[in-house]
C-alpha cells in the first residue's frame, strides 16, 4: 500500500470517523447512517447515556446512545442534529486475507485523527467466545471504536483492544460479523423518526407507549397545551414543560443550561 493512496484514503474517509467524548472516557468511531447514526465500542461509552461526538473539522455535537451491546461490545450513538452526514464504506462480505495491509484510524491517548499501518496477522482469533481479526496495529486508549480499513479504503473491522505489555497485536471486530445488527439498528431507528425521550430519565422511547419503558414516568407528546410553562431546548428548539430534565425531542439535558 503506497503513501500516496493511503493519504488518498484518508481523505476520502476522514469525515466519515469521529472522536467519540463521554465524561468518563474518549474513543472513536464512525458514521453508518446519513442521519447521524455512529457506531463505537460499548466500553467507551459504558452506562454514559449523553456524549459528544467531533467531526474531523472540530465540529461537535450533542449525541444520545441509543443502542449497547456489551457481549458483543458494541454501542449505537446518534448525533442530535438535521444535517446529513456522509457514512463510511462498510464492506458487507469477507473479502481480506492474512498478510493483507490494513490502516487503523483514531484517537490514541488523546491525539486526534492517528492514522497507523499494519497488515493481518491472523483471523477469527477467538477470545471470550467472540472471533476477531488479529493485526500488528497498535491499539491504545483511544483508538477504541475506530476503524480497520482496508487498501479500498472501506471498513473492515472495529479496533477494539490490545494484549496487555505486547507490542503489535491487535484485535478488531470483523465488520461482516454485525452487519445484520447495523441494518437492524439503523432500520429500528428510522422506523421511529418521532420517538419520544422521557422528560424525567433522558430515556429514548421507540414504542408508541404513553409511558417511559425505563423509569414508567407519563410521557409528554404535546407540550403546547402547557401554555407559559415551556422550556425551551437549546440544541433544537423543542418546547418542553417547565419540570422537564430532559428534551423529549433530542435528549438534550435542559439542566445543563
Amino acid at each position: 500500500m503506497k503513501s500516496s493512496s493511503i493519504s488518498n484514503i484518508i481523505e476520502k474517509i476522514k469525515e466519515s470517523i469521529v472522536v467519540v467524548k463521554t465524561d468518563k472516557n474518549i474513543g472513536t468511531g464512525f458514521i453508518a447512517d446519513t442521519t447521524g447514526i455512529v457506531i463505537t465500542n460499548a466500553h467507551v461509552v459504558e452506562d454514559s447515556t449523553d456524549c459528544e461526538i467531533q467531526m474531523s473539522d472540530k465540529t461537535s455535537y450533542h449525541a444520545k446512545v441509543i443502542e449497547s451491546n456489551f457481549d458483543m461490545d458494541i454501542a449505537f450513538i446518534k448525533i442530535i442534529s438535521k444535517r446529513v452526514f456522509k457514512k463510511a464504506n462498510v464492506l458487507k462480505r469477507k473479502d481480506y486475507n492474512v498478510g493483507d495491509e490494513v490502516i487503523a484510524y483514531g484517537n490514541p491517548l488523546g491525539f486526534e485523527n492517528t492514522v497507523t499501518k499494519g497488515i493481518i496477522s491472523a483471523l477469527d482469533r477467538e477470545i471470550g467466545g467472540i472471533k476477531y481479526i488479529q493485526t500488528d496495529v497498535p491499539i491504545n486508549p483511544g483508538n477504541s471504536g475506530g476503524p480497520l480499513i482496508d487498501k479500498k479504503g472501506r471498513i473492515i473491522g472495529i479496533n477494539t483492544l490490545k494484549i496487555a505489555d505486547a507490542s503489535g497485536i491487535g484485535f478488531a471486530i470483523p465488520i461482516i460479523n454485525i452487519v445484520p445488527l447495523i441494518n437492524l439498528t439503523i432500520k429500528k431507528y428510522k422506523l421511529t423518526p418521532d420517538s419520544v425521550y422521557c422528560n424525567v430519565c433522558g430515556h429514548r422511547n421507540i414504542s408508541n407507549s404513553s409511558w417511559c419503558e425505563k423509569c414508567g414516568a407519563k410521557l409528554v407528546e404535546n407540550v403546547e397545551k402547557v401554555k407559559n410553562k415551556n422550556k425551551k431546548c437549546p440544541e433544537c428548539g423543542e418546547k418542553n414543560p417547565q419540570d422537564a430534565k430532559w428534551c423529549k425531542r433530542c435528549g438534550h439535558n435542559l439542566d445543563l443550561e
